[in-house]
């Protein structure tokens, strides 16, 4: 999933947090909203490292051949 589907989820469990009506319903929300800031989190961090391992885009290679 990607980050902004995450944070999308966690500002949508923060305002239902503010609209509880009891304590114990808030806390829950509270709870998923810093579940979700922990997976958008993640998930930015992993496409960091899909795209740190994606090969180098062929054009690129072809020009650092011509230039040797």
């Amino acid at each position: 999933m990607d980050k902004a589907y995450w944070l999308r989820r966690k500002q949508a469990s923060l305002r239902m947090a503010r609209n509880a009506a009891s304590s114990r319903a808030r806390l829950i929300h509270f709870d998923l909203a810093g579940r979700y800031s922990v997976n958008a989190m993640s998930a930015e961090n992993s496409a960091k490292d899909l795209a740190e391992s994606q090969p180098r885009p062929l054009y690129a290679a072809i020009k650092d051949q011509n230039n040797d």
